[in-house]
């Protein structure tokens, strides 16, 4: 006689209790949600909520995945979080010279200093900037986009650059 859950004489899976009723295993339901991803001609279920970035998309294939994965690149290393991170580095650890921050982090101590220096914008510029994390916006305003519109020189300069740059994004 072959018990259920039995397979090759190996220890049960469902373990073999008398007082069941009808001889059924135990059914539980579980409810997770789940979206699946095509990648190199395969199908992967992740379970969890789908990433704001790809709500729109109705299947996600390899192309749409490698774009969000870039995009979240982009956005993990925009200039304004990454100089913000700078400073309560330098806060917290009471370094105040550029090159001691480049000895902490392991970065190059000129790239450390371009990415500070994006600090300098007027706060009207940076708030839009870091509420308006749009893929498009991280994309266009980079750290070169950045520094030109600090280099503009006064407020008022700074502002009409920032406006010109905006538009050209929007064409």
């Amino acid at each position: 006689m072959v018990r259920p859950g039995v397979i090759n004489g190996a220890p049960p899976l469902i373990p073999d209790e008398p007082e069941r009723q009808g001889g059924f295993p135990r059914v539980f339901v579980f409810e997770q949600v789940f979206y699946s991803i095509f990648q190199h001609r395969r199908q992967q279920i992740i379970f969890g909520e789908r990433p704001e970035g790809l709500v729109h998309a109705g299947t996600i294939d390899q192309r749409i995945l490698e774009k969000h994965q870039t995009y979240l690149r982009r956005l993990e290393n925009f200039p304004l979080l990454k100089a913000a991170h700078y400073r309560q580095l330098q806060d917290s650890t009471g370094i105040k010279s550029v090159r001691g921050l480049s000895e902490i982090t392991g970065e190059d101590w000129s790239y450390i200093a371009r990415v500070l220096k994006t600090l300098e914008l007027p706060a009207s510029i940076q708030d839009f900037l870091n509420t308006h994390r749009e893929p498009a916006v991280v994309k266009h305003f980079n750290l070169r986009q950045l520094l030109e519109i600090v280099r503009a020189g006064s407020e008022g300069c700074q502002y009409s650059r920032f406006r010109e740059m905006l538009e050209k994004m929007k064409r």
